[in-house]
């Protein structure tokens, strides 16, 4: 069952990264969002 959300999780990440770029406009800051927001997450 964990593998299965983490699995999840993980095919999530590219488009979470390209709604963070779209609000953010910086591919760095966008990295931190998810990051952090994966961490909150998990």
């Amino acid at each position: 069952m964990a593998d299965q959300f983490r699995d999840e999780v993980i095919a999530l990440i590219p488009p979470l990264r390209g709604y963070a770029i779209a609000l953010t406009r910086s591919t760095f800051e966008a990295d931190d969002l998810v990051q952090d927001t994966l961490v909150r997450v998990t």
